[in-house]
């Protein structure tokens, strides 16, 4: 029988330009038959006046989702760009980072880079546990 845990979703940034981006974290939960048992997401716009470079609050920059307790889930998270970045040359816009970190209760069970496109932004796939 397969295990089930509460999980929590964390995706952190560093990047100065992060205010550019709107973030949509979606998963899917299933329990321990495989069946679909829940739905979480969670929608964060960056800037809305479409020009600014203003900075990112601190709670755009730290994002967490948790879910219900589930033995499995998917996850997607798609980071898409709201404005163009501040250089128009594409050879001084080069990718960045963002983390993506999952604990189960609590204990980190997955830690990863996820690199960023500053153009087309970046779709995240996330199967977990990892088959």
């Amino acid at each position: 029988m397969a295990e089930t845990a509460l999980y929590t979703i964390s995706l952190t940034t560093d990047f100065e330009e992060w205010s550019r981006y709107n973030v949509f974290m979606m998963g899917s939960c299933r329990d321990v038959d495989g069946a679909s048992s829940d739905f979480v997401h969670l929608i964060s716009k960056g800037s809305t006046d479409g020009n600014s470079f203003a900075p990112s609050t601190a709670a755009h920059r730290h994002l967490q989702l948790a879910t219900p307790e589930c033995a499995a889930f998917d996850l997607y998270i798609y980071v898409v760009a709201n404005t163009l970045p501040s250089s128009r040359i594409i050879g001084q816009c080069p990718p960045f980072e963002v983390q993506v970190r999952i604990c189960a209760n609590g204990n980190e069970v997955y830690a990863k880079p996820h690199t960023v496109n500053q153009w087309g932004g970046a779709t995240i796939y996330i199967e977990f546990p990892r088959k």
